[in-house]
């Protein structure tokens, strides 16, 4: 589990596939992943989620970090790890899929809030916790809560784009997770995937440049 968390970290950028049909799925991965992106997340919104999870891994092992995100329970999480998800992320905080995850030496990435709820998944066990929707927070959010929390791995998601992304990182996330500005539904669907290579190469891009800076 160490090596997945250090490889996520470095990687700094997550896509975060949701799609309200899953026919266009593996395409948008392959996108993304053919641009740069070296980890992406299938959120189990996404119909045939599992079924598209255990392609992605076959397809993309060793060259992409493949993951399952809106994991709200053990259950879910036991189901997302059977079919190859490398790390498991959530929405909320729930003890359940933590325990399971890291039970199964699979990454638990779970979400919160406030600096009550970072400090509490981290000491559940959490090695990253997402912060959950970052735009409602903010970035100078991330500069403060780090200043008393240093040893904490977040993870930036909810509102986020190759546009705002930057400002994350630096104000002190550790990584972030980007959705609807890297997979658009309604160009998705309507096969069109130009916005998805665009969007995959300017985070890819970003990540490297943040990396570099550090």
């Amino acid at each position: 589990m160490q090596s997945i968390v250090e490889q996520l970290l470095a990687r700094r950028v997550v896509g975060i596939l949701r799609l309200p049909q899953s026919d266009m799925a593996l395409r948008a991965l392959e996108v993304a992943i053919e641009h740069g992106l070296r980890a992406v997340e299938v959120t189990m919104t996404t119909p045939n989620a599992l079924e598209v999870l255990r392609e992605a891994r076959r397809r993309w092992d060793g060259h992409a970090l493949v993951g399952a995100g809106t994991i709200m329970d053990a259950v879910t999480a036991q189901e997302v790890i059977d079919a190859g998800a490398q790390f498991v992320v959530s929405p909320v905080l729930d003890e359940g899929m933590v325990e399971t995850a890291l039970s199964r030496q699979v990454l638990p990435v779970p979400g919160v809030f406030s600096p009550t709820e970072i400090y509490r998944a981290w000491s559940m066990g959490a090695p990253v916790v997402k912060v959950f929707p970052a735009v409602t927070l903010g970035a100078a959010f991330f500069r403060e809560v780090k200043a008393p929390l240093p040893q904490i791995p977040l993870m930036a998601v909810g509102g986020l784009n190759a546009h705002n992304a930057a400002e994350y990182l630096h104000a002190g996330a550790d990584m972030v997770g980007v959705g609807g500005a890297l997979f658009p539904k309604t160009a998705i669907l309507a096969g069109e995937f130009e916005g998805v290579a665009q969007t995959a190469e300017a985070l890819a891009t970003l990540a490297h440049l943040h990396i570099e800076r550090s």
